[in-house]
């Protein structure tokens, strides 16, 4: 065997709801019709052996492991084989603290025998890439304006918070007011906003009777303004705000777009569907921008010429830095929530059609597939939310997994079929010669034999012969000799 996997060692460090990517790179195999089954471990400090992620086996079927099935792996795995063919690539989509651990591959290199039965050959465990999954640096800035109010009784007094900044657009967030009074070492909760957007009083609401005087207003995204009406002596004291930020988890994602993956082979000429559909909302009113994307891998020609260590060093990922997306997407089509159509990608213009066939299932149809549409495709999903200021907003984002669609070129398909199968190549090709060449020469024997009877039953200038001669009988008078009988040749055989 020849089998040499890359086992260089790398460490990756993501934030959460991140993808993370690890590759195997086969840098030598036996054969060029080795195949490969990949086995996916990731291992735990706590465990004593990996776990088994996802295995692919010889024959490119899909497997998940126990650790896939018992974390809910499956919906975030998407597995590729790089038209390099000793490339493989594993992607966790979004993320989780709990996602970190030490993840290798397993490569078995399988041979067919001359009796065309695949035997596993060798195998071979390739080197350690440390990920670690941390949360998000928090990036949430208050005002933090000071000030003196002094305000007559009955009048009303504005108590007002400012979320200059947020970690993220989808984060939900918590208001409280404080009160520090006079002479009273700890303070009292006034109201509080809830991550749901629900105002509670707090207990200082119920002693200085404030529950009838409490206004509270968010005139734009980040402002909280609490209004306490008809102000009394009583109310008198230090108020402050504090805020907390709270992130969705990446398990619990409100959007989720379908990732099953419905690979497809079609002939040529005819037409293939690429459907997007849309597992679960945010809101009811939701609106979304849908795009698909043809998938290819970026500069494959030149790719190819670099080593594999070489590829390691530019797919290596250090901290605070993001990971160079290896692939070329191109657009085919786009939707955008106002239900405006984009341009066309110009491979497929003039063989696309759109149809939305329920507020959450919307499909491209490519007509006149022909091989050079043969590839990896997927959908691209934006949530759009309307603002209190009516305002239409981008909440989120999910994108599905690559559907894989094979376009048959029917020109080279007999051609393909024949080449592809050894007894069914020498058949076609070996076998007939000899037997046509025996064919011949029987044929030839058959037709010389033939002829040369047809030549011995003609007679001078080709009349067949009616009369044969007699043969010539010698006689002898004397008794005591017995007769001799002479025969000669006579005409025919």
């Amino acid at each position: 065997t020849k089998l040499q996997v890359s086992k260089s060692k790398r460490t990756l460090t993501l934030v959460e709801n991140r993808p993370i990517q690890l590759n195997c790179s086969v840098k030598s195999q036996t054969s060029q019709n080795s195949h490969f089954a990949v086995l996916w471990y990731v291992h735990k400090p706590s465990d004593a052996d990996g776990k088994l992620i996802l295995k692919t086996t010889h024959s490119s079927a899909f497997e998940y492991g126990t650790y896939a099935e018992e974390e809910g792996l499956r919906g975030r795995l998407q597995f590729e084989r790089h038209a390099s063919g000793g490339l493989f690539s594993l992607t966790v989509q979004r993320a989780e603290v709990s996602d970190s651990g030490s993840y290798y591959c397993h490569v078995e290199e399988w041979l067919l025998s001359p009796n065309y039965a695949w035997y596993k050959l060798a195998e071979e465990v390739s080197g350690r890439t440390e990920v670690t999954v941390k949360q998000p640096d928090s990036r949430l800035k208050l005002s933090q304006a000071q000030g003196n109010l002094s305000i007559l009784e009955t009048r009303q007094i504005q108590l007002e918070c400012v979320v200059l900044n947020r970690t993220s657009v989808t984060s939900q967030l918590m208001v409280e007011w404080f009160v520090w009074k006079p002479n009273h070492p700890e303070r009292e909760t006034v109201a509080h906003l809830s991550r749901d957007a629900t105002f509670h009083y707090g207990e200082q609401a119920a002693k200085n009777n404030l529950k009838g005087r409490l206004h509270l207003e968010s005139p734009s995204s980040g402002v909280y303004r609490l209004f306490i009406q008809n102000v009394a002596v009583q109310d008198s004291g230090t108020y402050s705000c504090r805020v907390e930020e709270w992130l969705p988890s990446p398990s619990d994602a409100a959007l989720q777009v379908d990732t099953v993956v419905p690979n497809a082979t079609v002939s040529e000429k005819a037409a293939f569907q690429l459907d997007c559909s849309i597992l679960s909302r945010s809101s009811q009113d939701s609106r979304f921008a849908v795009a698909w994307y043809s998938l290819r891998t970026k500069g494959a020609g030149k790719r190819g010429s670099l080593g594999v260590e070489e590829q390691e060093e530019e797919e290596e990922v250090s901290e605070g830095e993001d990971s160079e997306d290896p692939t070329e997407r191109m657009v085919l089509l786009s939707v955008g929530p106002d239900a405006v159509f984009g341009p066309e990608g110009s491979p497929w213009e003039g063989r696309l059609r759109f149809q939305r066939l329920s507020p959450l299932l919307y499909r491209l149809t490519v007509l006149e597939a022909n091989p050079h549409d043969t590839g990896n495709y997927s959908c691209h999903v934006e949530e759009w939310l309307p603002s209190p200021q009516k305002e239409w907003y981008r909440l989120t984002e999910e994108e599905s997994a690559p559907i894989g669609i094979r376009v048959l070129d029917t020109s080279s398909t007999l051609q393909s079929l024949i080449c592809s199968n050894d007894a069914l190549f020498y058949f076609v090709f070996f076998y007939p010669f000899p037997i046509f060449g025996i064919l011949i020469i029987t044929i030839l024997l058959v037709r010389f034999k033939s002829r040369n009877s047809s030549k011995n039953s003609e007679g001078k200038n080709g009349v067949p012969l009616l009369w044969i001669k007699e043969p010539h009988l010698n006689y002898s008078p004397t008794c005591l000799e017995p007769p001799v009988l002479s025969i000669h040749p006579g005409a025919i055989d």
